[in-house]
């Protein structure tokens, strides 16, 4: 079973997926580069939006005061009460004030919302955790964030359990066969060979060679894979606000 801590850390997981999600969007402006400044304005937007009296209340009870469109300056007022949600979504510090979380929510447009409303429903909360806990949360999050689109396009008027429901019964279906859904949804690459000054991914079964044919194919290295060569002149810049912009290695002479 599992506890309100746990179903809150998985709240918070699921809100910074849907910011990856949503600062690409309809408020990318307000998102990319999130202030106190811009997440004042989107919250307000957001408000204007919502008809839902669940937001309303979420608003009232970390601002001190029924959300109206008169009373904009008022909230002006309180532009830093934002900063904890602007740190939060930047990753630089966690939230621990369930309203404050759920403000959060609101700012990316996730639902099901508040959390109040999120832990009561058990199977799409016990399906979130599930996945987020199957992907990891830095590398991966491409993937996450395709499914919560996935959901968002779906356009039947089924309710959201039943949506989950079926991709719940592919994802078993999946795993059943012994694959996972992130082998299914960014196939992880076999092989890869150096061409020119970097590394792209090739068939292993290819043969295929470099022009100057002297790199093998070997198999798929994230890491190394991030490898480029560079041109180096009098003009390069190897450090920039202090710190190293290449590093470069020796082996086997």
């Amino acid at each position: 079973m599992t506890t309100k801590t746990e179903s809150l850390e998985v709240y918070k997981k699921a809100i910074k997926v849907q910011y990856e999600f949503e600062k690409n969007g309809k408020y990318s402006n307000f998102l990319i580069h999130p202030s106190r400044a811009k997440l004042r304005q989107l919250c307000e937007e957001r408000l204007k939006e919502s008809n839902d009296k669940e937001d309303k209340l979420s608003f009232s009870l970390v601002f001190g005061f029924e959300y109206e469109l008169g009373n904009r300056n008022k909230l002006k007022s309180l532009t830093d009460k934002f900063r904890p949600i602007e740190t939060f979504l930047k990753r630089e510090t966690d939230l621990s004030d369930i309203e404050t979380i759920n403000i959060a929510a609101l700012l990316v447009d996730f639902k099901p919302r508040p959390f109040r409303i999120f832990i009561s429903k058990s199977f799409e909360n016990n399906f979130l955790r599930e996945e987020l806990e199957t992907i990891e949360e830095e590398k991966n999050e491409r993937e996450v964030s395709q499914f919560f689109e996935g959901i968002k396009n779906v356009k039947s008027k089924n309710t959201l359990k039943k949506k989950l429901g079926i991709g719940l019964l592919g994802l078993i279906g999946i795993t059943s066969i012994g694959y996972t859904a992130k082998d299914i949804i960014l196939p992880q690459p076999q092989c890869m060979q150096w061409q020119n000054n970097h590394y792209e991914v090739v068939d292993c079964n290819s043969g295929k060679q470099s022009l100057l044919k002297q790199y093998d194919i070997i198999p798929y290295d994230e890491n190394q894979s991030k490898l480029i060569k560079i041109e180096v002149s009098d003009t390069t810049t190897f450090f920039k606000n202090g710190k190293s912009l290449y590093w470069y290695s020796k082996v086997n002479g």
